[in-house]
């Protein structure tokens, strides 16, 4: 064997086409460069795939002509083959349409399973969350709600035809819509027609006002609205509901009948610290709930609320409740001293997971909700099952090791607790802060003897435990890496031809 041989590409060629299978389309594509041998074998792995998927990855640096000439040429090499799965993350403009709905027409023929068209990419002003590209709304096509292979669909940027016929779309299993055109009457026929429905996403549906989510034959099991602004009434009834997601204003009537299959709730407010009376009996629906996320406003109305009505009601038990998640918006007294009355006010007698989001950024004192406590002490409880616990964005100041001391004497079989620091530098090159820190923790009173203390960076690969809601919506919600994003005062640069504008 000479020096340098190239074993690899002298293999067979069967095995190299599995080789090229197991890779993504994008990788496998690069392999063009390698050489004149594998120039076209990348093709093999675009036609045998049941699953086309051109993402972040594939989207970034191509104009949109670029990225319609790529996608045109790939579905011609795919041919007549069967497809399970086609998703596109594209933006638009008008002289685009065409082909958007060509390619829905064609992915339909080949029985498409989960189909996703994101089209949510644009210039957005990222303090209105408004869209200024000049685009027009694409509107789907009425082919694809004559689709009976078609299970799962996401749309983002997408409007619905009017009228809806969605007579023949009875296999649907899941839908996800984010800025679609939905309104109150679209919903219920979705309802009504999409009878095999188990998953429901809804985001940013500004039309939507008064929903009704009612009935015994609903199969749905999984509910997530976020941020649909123009909501007044939500009514669930849903008894084989298990998991709810909400995200957004909660000043409008909730009302929940025949939850009780919910497992996990995840309950956060759009804004920082509003006061929003109702949200105690919001909980108490789901007080039986084994995984539970809430925010500080959350847990600031719990508090103000026990305050105002000299804790009437209290103690809300959450009986069944194993993993408990906080996400905080700030971090100054009032939120430490509300997660110490919380665990007061509504005892988890099982409680075995606790996770702790502190925030990313800080913000401004006055942004708080003027709430005083009655007690600035920690309350004299103990956590009698409490195993985990993990805090993320961990930076050491004095209220948070406040929040840690108080974990640490009150968790009696505390396993582990793991420390996820903000930055990753004091990590990798153990800072004289890092260390002060370790040394703080270390002669911390703790009620177990055994428990390992964990400390990581952000870009460390832990996988020891982690939460079972992944998601904040809050926290630069809607952004990724292709879209633009304007501040006050900015404007679209008009050097660029609206149709030739990088994703």
């Amino acid at each position: 064997m000479g020096k340098g041989e190239d074993r690899i590409s002298n293999l067979p060629i069967e095995i190299l086409h599995f080789i090229l299978c197991l890779m993504p389309l994008k990788y496998a594509i690069r392999t063009s460069t390698l050489s004149k041998r594998w120039r076209h074998l990348w093709q093999y792995n675009l036609i045998s795939s049941t699953s086309l998927q051109f993402g972040p990855d594939f989207s970034c640096n191509q104009s949109p002509k670029q990225f319609v000439a790529t996608l045109d040429r790939y579905l011609q090499l795919h041919g007549n083959r069967n497809l399970d799965k086609f998703g596109i993350l594209f933006s638009p403009f008008d002289i685009f349409f065409p082909n958007l709905e060509n390619w829905v027409a064609t992915v339909l023929a080949k029985g498409v399973k989960q189909l996703e068209i994101n089209l949510s990419q644009g210039v957005l002003n990222y303090f209105t969350e408004t869209y200024v590209d000049d685009r027009m709304p694409f509107v789907m096509p009425n082919s694809i709600f004559n689709s009976s292979s078609l299970a799962q669909l996401s749309l983002s940027r997408c409007n619905f035809p009017e009228p809806l016929d969605l007579t023949s779309f009875v296999g649907l299993c899941s839908l996800s819509l984010d800025l679609a055109n939905l309104t109150d009457e679209m919903l219920t026929s979705i309802l009504e027609n999409c009878v095999s429905l188990e998953i429901i996403c809804l985001e940013r549906c500004d039309n939507l006002e008064v929903v009704k989510f009612v009935g015994d034959k609903l199969k749905l099991q999984k509910l997530v609205i976020v941020d649909c602004t123009g909501l007044s009434d939500i009514e669930i009834s849903a008894p084989k509901l298990e998991s709810f997601l909400y995200h957004g204003w909660m000043l409008f009537t909730l009302v929940f009948h025949n939850v009780t299959e919910v497992n996990d709730a995840y309950l956060c407010y759009g804004e920082l610290y509003d006061y929003q009376e109702g949200f105690f009996a919001i909980l108490s629906d789901f007080s039986h709930v084994k995984v539970l996320t809430i925010c500080s406003s959350g847990l600031m109305n719990v508090v103000a609320e026990a305050l105002e009505h000299d804790e009437a009601g209290m103690p809300l038990e959450l009986h069944n409740l194993q993993e408990l998640q906080l996400v905080l918006y700030s971090i100054w007294e009032e939120p430490i001293y509300c997660i110490f009355l919380f665990f007061r006010l509504c005892p988890s007698p099982f409680l075995e997971k606790l996770f702790i989001q502190l925030p990313s950024n800080f913000y401004r004192q006055n942004d708080r909700m003027n709430l005083v406590a009655t007690e600035k002490e920690a309350p004299d409880i103990i956590f009698q099952n409490l195993k985990w616990i993990k805090i993320t964005n961990f930076r050491g100041t004095p209220l948070e090791l406040k929040l840690v001391r108080f974990l640490l004497e009150k968790a009696i079989l505390l396993e582990s607790i793991i420390f996820v620091f903000m930055n990753q530098w004091d990590i990798s090159n153990n800072s004289s802060s890092l260390r002060i820190i370790e040394g703080q923790l270390s002669v911390i009173q703790k009620a177990s003897k055994d428990v390992n203390i964990v400390i990581c960076g952000p870009l460390d690969h832990d996988c020891t435990i982690n939460p079972t809601h992944t998601t904040f919506y809050h926290q630069e919600r809607y952004q990724n890496g292709t879209t633009l994003h304007l501040d006050y005062g900015s404007t679209r640069s008009e050097d660029i031809p609206l149709d030739q504008e990088f994703l």
